[in-house]
């Protein structure tokens, strides 16, 4: 059985807030008139936020595991190759997002298939977590309930 799992709400209704906020102002903007070019850029922003927001794609077949995004393409690993599934959060690396999905293969490559774990409901990171406990090895790092539950838990233990 193949199951997709696409951008969740929240992400959708945060990216679309920030994608309204060039069309702000071109509004604040237009008592000095038309501009042509404030509208392109507006219109390019929401495109573009729409676009990236909607390219991000998770698909779990009964034999493989893909991702997709703008601008990462389509990846893919086999469920036999994978050795282990982490639920990450990192605020050092750049270029991808703070959590982190990270699935590991077994091959001497070292090849690591990397989901920006932000823009998915709960259900697509625990069906990839299912998936590593079922066909390898599954780590959420206490991270399944979200970063604030963590670092609630964290801090209740700590004051014991």
């Amino acid at each position: 059985m193949t199951t997709r799992y696409r951008a969740d709400l929240p992400a959708w209704i945060f990216i679309g807030g920030l994608s309204c906020l060039p069309w702000l102002i071109v509004w604040a903007d237009s008592v000095h008139g038309f501009r042509p070019v404030d509208w392109l850029v507006a219109f390019a922003v929401s495109v573009f936020s729409f676009a990236w927001l909607f390219s991000f794609c998770i698909v779990i077949t009964p034999t493989e595991i893909c991702f997709r995004s703008l601008f990462r393409g389509q990846q893919s690993i086999r469920h036999d190759q994978i050795r282990k599934v982490q639920l990450v959060w990192n605020l050092w690396n750049r270029t991808r997002g703070p959590l982190q999905l990270v699935i590991e293969s077994r091959g001497g490559g070292g090849r690591v298939l990397s989901i920006n774990a932000k823009v998915f409901s709960k259900a697509a990171i625990d069906a990839v977590l299912d998936l590593g406990a079922r066909v390898a090895e599954a780590d959420d790092g206490g991270l399944r309930d979200g970063v604030v539950m963590r670092t609630l838990r964290e801090r209740k233990q700590n004051r014991k």
